[in-house]
């Protein structure tokens, strides 16, 4: 949800449990002077509402039946009339009862809700006779109705891959569900790992340097110690971070919203006039903005002709109909790769104008690309044009200077995806320009971190943190705005760190983020982020405290994936976890190379292979577990619908391109294939000259081999066995049904990979060369639906393989022209100019290998 101010702080964790923010160790300057208190505050506004239990201004009372009670506040008052309605829900804590006969204990004891309790018993006993704190798991409805929203992918159980550990949501009503939980968690079935079972894995043992200290980030990730809460921890290498401005402790109190019914919450919500749609009024503004744009921007105006023809100072072109297309593409295809904007509570009309813009942009472009009929041709010069001008409105708007409004952090990240993969080479190097400074806003804000120990807490009394500065409770929608806001944070950091690996292991540049710098959990499961009313969030979030199914801290879960731990969570959870490992690999990898070039010591072999041997070997648990939870749900093939995974949509794609990523440089591919300019600058003889040597050296090693194994692998499962299937299914045996298009494409990353797969599999046959005897059967004569049926076979028979070895290393040269000649047909689809100079150079590719010069 995009919001024109940033949130206030003292909100929290939408994931934790019910827990104030600490104030322990801040300042207590505002006493109590009343005779006879002692009480001392942090905060003024703390001391004001204590005083009025001195001195009250006036008196509430209940008049509901027999109820007496006091307040000294009218949002106190109005809470406490929550207790007596049939559809009072408590705040979300293990019950506190006390025992039957027994009303004399002034402390219950604390007891689990049991399979033999259920949740409307304890309406037998008046809400005012019972513990104040008492609170049940599940509302009333709840305990007696399915669950309105089930969850759509399961959660594996790692110790036992022959049965899916399936969600804690199910529909078949409570008694099932509570079986469940005894299965899952008690009687015969496994427990679930607890951190501190961490072990190494038995084979690959990992030995701390010397030199690390032992606060080393690297030290504490790859030793199998226990994992630590974040929140808490004293390690040395978390003393850099900054403390969090952002809203971090939104608590899920539900109690202290209003009094009305969660039937009147859903109909409140429905029955709200819908503004997530752009209305005529505001497409006025957005063809104001454009119009500016296009002033500064005239070299596209011959690229959109139709686009800007002018009837009575209109555009008729750019329509409302064009417009909402654009929007509804934005959600449908590019959302999903960015899901860093809650479109349930997304508003047009409220949006900041320029946040609007770059969507309408990025739906644009995605038009365009996926357009076969020449139609949409002008809308990639229409995007173009918003891009290459608003990012200055956004960089020069207040809040964009620290702390980042969630608004700008949200059309920065947006703008990069759009200009590294949509649009120019020249907005491509701009994109990475201008990302250092992007991830600097996150850093001096910082919403890196979970929260601060200097953020104030609520009053014991003052049940609801969620509340105007009056003092008067929130209502339903607003809670759940707020909440949304500080998820669509979170994901913006998620996504901006996953973002920064993949491109860095994709183009060859710097990655500028590390993982030790995020201190936060993982976002929510999807249902939760799904969910169109805050009603169905209340309630899928009952249901997973119930079954006890928590966020995971992001450290926490990549060093339980490193040590071969599973880690429960959604999908983007785990494509997250999977880009965190990919980038321990990358810093380590490009660590060892500077210290290399500064004449300092080297880890030693014996310590490389084995930090090494741990991150593949985590990249193949990583992949096991997701193929067990999620590959029944998730569709990852070209011409689907695409799933909420993060930038990369499918996780075969993402695992193939970290092993690939980890022993073969693009850069020196390219090099080595006769790019004459990388990285904004000009290739020299001696650059290639460099590049030829090492490209002589890498193809002697195992693990380059193993590097074009996956290379192969990730374009046998694209171009030839595209389909999901479930883990004991059937391989597809032969030629593809359907041929590969970009035209058929929602994920602009896969095309890129792709080329770079194929740029390897080119870089390594050439390097080590072809036997003397051995030619190139080419068969030029032939084209079309039989070189792609050949490719087919070639990519099918060495993906097989269960290891490359230097024998079958040196009978790759026999299928590759087919394989240079699909992916040139392929790229020709393509109108990104990236797409379009990587077809080039595959063309280059295949004339050197028939033994032409670069």
């Amino acid at each position: 949800m995009a919001s024109q101010q940033p949130p206030t702080n003292g909100l929290g964790s939408a994931g934790a449990g019910y827990k104030r923010a600490s104030r322990k160790g801040a300042p207590r300057r505002f006493p109590c002077e009343h005779l006879g208190c002692d009480k001392i505050y942090s905060r003024a506004e703390h001391l004001q509402r204590h005083q009025l239990n001195h001195n009250p201004k006036e008196i509430f009372r209940c008049d509901i039946g027999d109820c007496d009670q006091k307040f000294v506040r009218l949002d106190l008052l109005a809470r406490h009339k929550t207790r007596h309605t049939s559809s009072y829900t408590p705040r979300n804590r293990i019950p506190s009862f006390d025992a039957p006969g027994d009303r004399s204990t002034t402390s219950p004891t604390t007891k689990p809700l049991r399979n033999g309790h259920s949740p409307s018993s304890f309406s037998q006993h008046p809400p005012s006779t019972g513990p104040r704190d008492a609170a049940i798991l599940l509302t009333l409805e709840s305990s007696t109705a399915p669950t309105p929203v089930p969850l759509h992918h399961n959660l594996p159980n790692r110790t036992s891959h022959g049965a899916t550990w399936t969600s804690p949501i199910d529909d078949r009503g409570p008694g099932t569900v509570m079986s469940h939980r005894q299965s899952f968690y008690g009687g015969d079935a496994p427990a679930m790992p607890e951190p501190s079972a961490m072990v190494a894995f038995s084979n690959v043992a990992y030995c701390a340097p010397d030199h690390l200290a032992p606060g080393n980030f690297a030290a504490w990730l790859f030793s199998p110690q226990s994992t630590f809460d974040v929140s808490v921890a004293s390690l040395s290498f978390l003393e850099g971070g900054l403390e969090s401005t952002f809203n971090n402790n939104i608590h899920y109190d539900y109690d202290s919203l209003n009094s009305l019914s969660p039937m009147e919450h859903a109909t409140r919500v429905s029955d709200a006039p819908r503004d997530d749609w752009i209305t005529e009024s505001r497409r006025q503004d957005l063809l104001y903005w454009f119009q500016v744009f296009r002033k500064k921007q005239p070299g596209y105006e011959s690229l959109m002709l139709s686009l800007v023809q002018e009837s009575g100072g209109d555009l008729p072109a750019l329509s409302l109909e064009m417009m909402r297309d654009c929007l509804k593409e934005f959600w449908e295809t590019v959302s999903p790769r960015l899901p860093i904007i809650h479109q349930h509570t997304f508003s047009a009309s409220r949006c900041p104008i320029f946040l609007l813009l770059v969507m309408m942009a990025l739906g644009a472009a995605s038009l365009r690309s996926r357009d076969s009929t020449g139609q949409l041709s002008e809308y990639g010069a229409f995007a173009d044009v918003i891009i290459a001008s608003v990012r200055w409105e956004v960089l020069t708007s207040n809040d964009s200077a620290p702390s980042i409004g969630l608004w700008v952090a949200q059309a920065l990240l947006l703008l990069e995806f759009y200009e590294k993969l949509y649009s120019s080479r020249r907005m491509h190097e701009r994109a990475h320009i201008y990302h250092s400074a992007f991830l600097t806003l996150l850093r001096r804000g910082s919403p890196l971190i979970q929260r601060t120990g200097s953020e104030s807490p609520a009053e014991p009394e003052n049940l609801g943190a969620d509340r105007h500065e009056s003092g008067m409770a929130l209502d339903s929608r607003t809670w759940w705005i707020r909440w949304a806001e500080t998820e669509s944070m979170r994901r913006v950091v998620f996504a901006a760190f996953m973002l920064d690996i993949i491109h860095a292991a994709m183009f060859g540049h710097a990655a500028d983020m590390a993982a030790h710098e995020i201190r936060l959990p993982l976002p929510c499961d999807d249902n939760l982020w799904t969910a169109n009313s805050p009603n169905i969030v209340r309630q899928l979030d009952a249901n997973f405290r119930m079954y006890g199914v928590r966020r995971v801290s992001f450290l926490d879960g990549l060093k339980s994936a490193l040590h071969g731990k599973e880690v429960k969570t959604h999908s983007f959870g785990r494509m997250i976890i999977i880009s965190g490992l990919l980038s321990v690999g990358w810093h380590l990898s490009h660590k060892e190379t500077h210290l290399k070039w500064l004449d300092l010591g080297t880890p030693s072999t014996e310590t490389q292979d084995s930090w090494r041997k741990m991150l593949l070997t985590a990249f193949g648990n990583w992949k096991e577990s997701f193929d067990v939870a999620m590959s029944d749900s998730t569709m990852d093939a070209p011409g689907r619908r695409p799933a909420p995974n993060g930038p990369i949509n499918s996780a075969s794609l993402l695992f193939h391109l970290a092993h690939i990523s980890l022993h073969a440089d693009i850069v020196d591919c390219q090099v080595y294939a006769g790019a004459k300019r990388l990285l904004g600058r000009k290739v020299s003889a001696r650059d290639y000259t460099n590049a030829v040597q090492r490209m002589c050296s890498w193809a002697k090693q195992a693990s380059t081999r193993h590097a074009i194994l996956h290379a192969f692998k990730l374009l046998y499962r694209v171009l030839v066995d595209p389909r999901p299937r479930r883990r004991n299914g059937p391989h597809a045996s032969g030629s593809p049904a359907v041929q590969y298009s970009i035209r058929d494409e929602t994920d602009p990353h896969r095309p890129w990979i792709m080329y770079y797969a194929v740029l390897s599999i080119w870089a390594f046959v050439q390097a080590v060369g072809r036997p003397p005897d051995k030619g190139f059967p080419l068969r030029a004569s032939q084209t079309g639906h039989s070189t792609y049926s050949r490719m087919a076979e070639y990519l099918s028979a060495v993906a097989m393989l269960p290891e490359l070895n230097e024998q079958s290393a040196a009978m790759l040269h026999e299928g590759l022209p087919e394989l240079l000649d699909v992916m040139d047909g392929i790229l020709e689809e393509a109108d990104t100019e990236l797409l379009v100079e990587a077809r080039e150079r595959l063309s280059v590719c295949r004339d050197m290998l028939l033994g032409g010069s670069r």
